[in-house]
C-alpha cells in the first residue's frame, strides 16, 4: 500500500481540514453540510437560488415613467417687475385691476420713420386693457388693447413673450416705427454672475424635463407615424427657433437667460401637445396627375 504523507497546518487550517476529512468517512456525509467563518448559510435542499437582489433604479425620464408635468404661470409671475424687450430697450409693467391683468405701463423703442437708423421711443402709458385669448402655445395669452399696435403677450415665469402678426407699427405723430415681438424679460444689466449660475442651472433642468416630455409625447402617438414625423421635426427645429428668438437679447451668451425662458415656453406647448398647423399637403406631380387620367 502507498503510503501517504500529511503536511501538519497551523491552526485553525489544520483543524478545518480534519473536520472535512471526518464528515467525508461519515456515513450520509452527500447530506452533511460545512459553514466555514464568514461564510453565508446554504439554502435549504430543494430550494432555487437566484442572483443576489440588485436595488431597483429609478425609472429615467422617458423609460415608461410619466413626464414631469409643466406648470403654466399665473398671471402673478410677472406682477411687481419691469421688464425690458431683449433686455435692453422699451419698458412693461403689469398690474392687477381687480382680478383683471392689466398692462400698467409701456414703452416701445424703434426707429425713426423719417430718420432710418435713429432711436426712437414711444411712451404708450397706461392702463391698458388685456384680453384673454386662452392658451393657444400652451401659457396664458392676453391680447393689447392697442388699435395703434396690435399684439398679444403669452405669459412665462416672470416674463412675457409678445408675439405679432409679422408687422410692424408706426406711430406717425411720434415718427416711430416699432415692433413689440420678442420676450420682454429681466433686464440684462440686472443679471450679475450668481444670478448666471441659477439661470444655467434652472435651463439645465428645464432642458430634461423637456426631452423627458417630448419623448413621453413620442410614445403617446404609437403607430400613427404621420404625427410622430411632425412631433420630431417641430423638436428639432426647436434649436434653431430659440437660437433666433434670443440672438438680440442683450449678452445672451453670458446668461442665457432668454435660452431658459424659450425652453420653459417650449416645455408648455409640448405639455399641451400643441403643433404648429399642418403644411399643406405636397401637390402631385405631372407625371401623377397624368396617370390619374387615364
Amino acid at each position: 500500500m502507498r503510503s501517504i504523507t500529511l503536511r501538519t497546518f497551523s491552526v485553525p487550517r489544520a483543524a478545518i481540514l480534519c473536520a472535512l476529512a471526518a464528515l467525508l468517512a461519515a456515513p450520509g456525509a452527500a447530506q452533511a453540510q460545512l459553514q466555514l467563518p464568514g461564510a453565508f448559510a446554504p439554502a435549504p435542499a430543494g430550494t432555487v437560488v437566484g442572483p443576489a437582489a440588485q436595488p431597483k433604479k429609478p425609472k429615467s425620464p422617458g423609460a415608461g415613467a410619466a413626464a414631469p408635468a409643466a406648470r403654466v404661470p399665473a398671471d402673478e409671475a410677472v406682477l411687481g417687475r419691469t421688464l425690458a424687450l431683449n433686455g435692453r430697450s422699451g419698458g412693461l409693467e403689469f398690474r392687477k385691476d381687480g382680478k383683471a391683468l392689466v398692462v400698467a405701463r409701456l414703452k416701445l423703442a424703434g426707429d425713426q420713420i423719417g430718420k432710418p437708423g435713429e432711436a426712437c421711443e414711444v411712451d404708450v402709458g397706461g392702463p391698458l386693457e388685456l384680453k384673454a385669448e386662452g392658451r393657444p402655445a400652451g401659457a396664458n395669452r392676453y391680447a393689447v388693447a392697442l388699435p395703434a399696435c396690435p399684439f398679444a403677450f403669452d405669459i412665462l415665469n416672470g416674463a412675457a413673450l409678445a408675439v405679432t402678426d409679422g408687422k410692424v407699427c408706426e406711430f406717425k405723430a411720434a415718427d416711430c416705427r416699432v415692433d413689440p415681438a420678442g420676450l420682454w424679460g429681466q433686464p440684462a444689466s440686472e443679471i450679475g454672475p450668481q444670478r448666471s449660475k441659477e439661470i444655467e442651472r434652472e435651463r439645465y433642468r428645464a432642458e430634461q424635463g423637456l426631452r423627458a416630455q417630448f419623448r413621453a409625447w413620442i410614445a403617446g402617438a404609437g403607430k400613427d407615424s404621420a404625427l410622430v414625423s411632425r412631433i420630431a421635426r417641430e423638436q428639432a427645429a426647436f434649436s434653431s427657433k430659440r437660437e433666433e428668438l434670443c440672438r438680440s437679447y442683450a449678452r445672451e451668451t453670458q446668461h442665457g437667460y432668454c435660452a431658459l425662458m424659450a425652453t420653459e415656453a417650449r416645455s408648455l406647448a409640448v405639455a399641451a401637445h400643441i403643433l404648429p398647423p399642418a403644411p399643406p399637403e405636397e401637390e402631385e406631380s405631372p407625371r401623377r396627375r397624368k396617370g390619374a387620367t387615364r
